[in-house]
């Protein structure tokens, strides 16, 4: 019996030589599927994340001061098993977007606030999509109508806590002992002490080199889910997975829910173009890959925490508990919801932002990284230098 090992070994080598040749086939849709991928970086990703990005760097160390009442203290570390300073964290997670959680629970780790079990179960919870793409994007753009987008989101929102809840219960022998994690957060204190002033240059050039990893994982993850979309791999699987469906979630839908579950962007655009299928099911299905996050938020979120030590498998665990609460909560909303899901006659949102635009934002990146961020004396760690590589 031939060496698993070796013969995985033996598939690789073989694959990339085969992806190179398919995308060599398909080189005018995979092309353009990047470039659209990098255009909508420099006009939407870079733009809404940079300045979180900034932001998580700056406030991390100031956790340290963070008080609130203690019943929603105990509230708190009782209901997600969580210290209650990760408050700010979730709350910056749900406003900003993927991948803004993930780079607050790094830098929480970094300065040893958290622990990488601790760490794991933040990155589950405090990573949600940005109320920008559901409003923006699925509600006016895709569907046209901004009234679901908003529903879109206060779901989203709902059953992201109650997958943290589910997650909880499911991880009680990890959960957050209060006595501990008290004395690891106070004998922290005053380990040092960092200016704003020296923390400013360090959080813009760490802000820069992620936006343009995220990027990187974007057109990675776009021209991959092209490429499967034109060998028509995601339409073969829906077609063997329709047989044991019902019949209002159709071949196509299903495809589209492969592609979003690959990628949320395209699968979202796939699922509203599909034709003979409710609205109910279409948004359910949204709902699902959104919460989800797709195997390319997965893949962002574990390079920003790569060296950290957390696992993956709660991270997987707690966004798949969130896509299928999202998808319950949606189909049962949206049922009994009395208004109208009847696409209104607003206008899809025009990709048309100025080219000047996209200058801007590179012409802010390359500052950015021209920026030599002051170190004092070793106590500011760097994001990159931090994680063990």
């Amino acid at each position: 019996m031939k060496n698993p090992a070796s013969l995985y070994k033996k598939c690789v080598i073989y694959l990339f030589p085969a992806l190179a040749f398919m995308l060599a086939l398909f080189a005018q849709e995979t092309s353009k599927a990047a470039r659209d991928a990098i255009y909508l970086c420099l006009d939407v990703v870079i733009p809404s994340l940079f300045p979180f990005f900034v932001l998580s760097r700056l406030t991390v160390p100031y956790l340290r001061s963070f008080s609130c009442p203690k019943l929603l203290r105990r509230l708190v570390q009782g209901l997600i098993g969580l210290p209650y300073y990760v408050l700010p964290t979730i709350v910056l997670g749900y406003l900003s977007g993927y991948p803004t959680g993930a780079k607050l629970a790094r830098d929480m780790l970094d300065e040893r606030l958290l622990d990488s079990n601790q760490a794991s179960r933040l990155i589950a919870i405090a990573n949600n999509c940005s109320p920008l793409f559901l409003i923006g994007t699925v509600g006016a753009g895709l569907f046209k109508s901004i009234r679901i987008g908003f529903i879109l989101l206060a779901i989203h929102w709902v059953s992201g806590l109650l997958a943290a809840l589910i997650l909880n219960q499911l991880l009680r022998k990890g959960q957050f002992d209060l006595k501990n994690g008290m004395m690891v957060f106070e004998s922290d204190k005053t380990e040092r002490k960092s200016s704003l002033a020296s923390l400013i240059p360090c959080a813009i050039e760490d802000a820069a080199i992620l936006s343009i990893k995220v990027t990187g994982y974007i057109v990675l993850f776009a021209v991959l889910s092209e490429l499967l979309h034109r060998l028509g791999f995601f339409s073969l699987l829906g077609h063997m997975v329709s047989a044991i469906l019902p019949e209002s979630v159709t071949e196509s839908g299903l495809a589209g829910l492969l592609r979003g579950i690959m990628e949320i962007a395209s699968g979202s655009s796939a699922i509203a173009l599909t034709v003979n299928m409710p609205v109910i099911v279409k948004l359910s299905l949204v709902s699902f890959i959104c919460g989800f996050a797709g195997f390319s938020v997965h893949t962002q979120v574990m390079g920003i925490m790569k060296g950290s030590g957390v696992r993956y498998g709660v991270f997987f665990l707690g966004k798949l508990l969130h896509g299928i609460v999202a998808c319950i909560l949606t189909f049962t909303v949206l049922s009994r919801l009395p208004v109208s899901l009847a696409a209104s006659s607003m206008k899809s949102m025009s990709a048309g932002i100025p080219s000047y635009f996209r200058i801007f934002t590179i012409t802010a990146l390359i500052i950015a990284l021209l920026i030599n961020p002051y170190k004092n004396g070793g106590t500011i760690r760097h994001f990159n230098n931090s994680a063990k590589q």
